[in-house]
């Protein structure tokens, strides 16, 4: 079987999918079952932040173009569709779903991010939630992943070029050689009710892809080869 679709056939996502929770504002929240299935595979995110869409995109690109039957991971591809319709980095209510997962570092209040990668301070104000996983689309995600059981996580982000791995694991080793990108332990802040901190809970393996600010064109041409071969890694 054909490994990669040739670019004519890239344009539709024809790609089985599944729904496994609503939006904010109703959206399918869906992701997408890995055709060959088994106790290696994982799962990779993206679309956390509705204002990274060079990931988000990236991600669409790698799953038009790897034949379905080859991928060997599954794949969320907007955990938080409201944001990416938005534009939004938080979900529709105001709340960074980076900071609502039910870690056991999860705080109350209010969380900060720079309005563009260009910016000195941290002072754009988001909420952390009402309560741990009180946002849908935190809380379905937690139970998809507590129903799939992957064997590892990668979440995709933007702007920070690097792959923080602090577990130091196969797949961020490859990710890094993969992209040219740093290998981190840490991105070198606090991060508290972040899903790398649930993952850290759970003991599940989780990578943080940080792509650098980058346009959708770039990132397209300079990591849909790594995307592409990450869908079908084996260890």
């Amino acid at each position: 079987m054909t490994l990669l679709y040739p670019r004519p056939l890239r344009g539709a996502l024809e790609v089985e999918m599944t729904r496994y929770g609503t939006s904010v504002l109703g959206a399918p929240l869906i992701w997408f079952p890995a055709a060959q299935a088994d106790s290696d595979s994982g799962l990779v995110l993206a679309g956390t932040h509705g204002d990274e869409s060079a990931a988000l995109v990236t991600l669409s690109c790698a799953l038009r173009t790897l034949h379905s039957a080859n991928r060997r991971h599954h794949v969320v591809l907007a955990v938080n569709p409201d944001g990416c319709q938005l534009g939004l980095r938080a979900n529709a209510r105001g709340v960074d779903l980076n900071r609502n997962f039910p870690a056991a570092n999860w705080q109350s209040g209010e969380t900060v991010y720079r309005w563009n990668s260009a910016a000195e301070a941290r002072d754009v104000r988001l909420s952390t939630g009402g309560r741990a996983a009180s946002e849908p689309e935190t809380a379905a995600l937690c139970q998809l992943i507590h129903q799939l059981r992957p064997a590892w996580v990668v979440s995709l982000h933007e702007p920070l070029a690097c792959i923080d791995d602090p577990q130091q694991t196969p797949i961020g080793e490859w990710l890094a050689a993969q992209t040219g990108l740093t290998r981190v332990a840490s991105v070198g802040y606090s991060t508290p009710g972040s899903f790398g901190s649930w993952c850290a809970d759970l003991a599940l393996p989780c990578v943080t892809v940080e792509l650098p600010p980058i346009s959708t064109d770039e990132a397209t041409e300079r990591y849909l080869s790594a995307f592409t071969g990450l869908l079908s890694w084996r260890p």
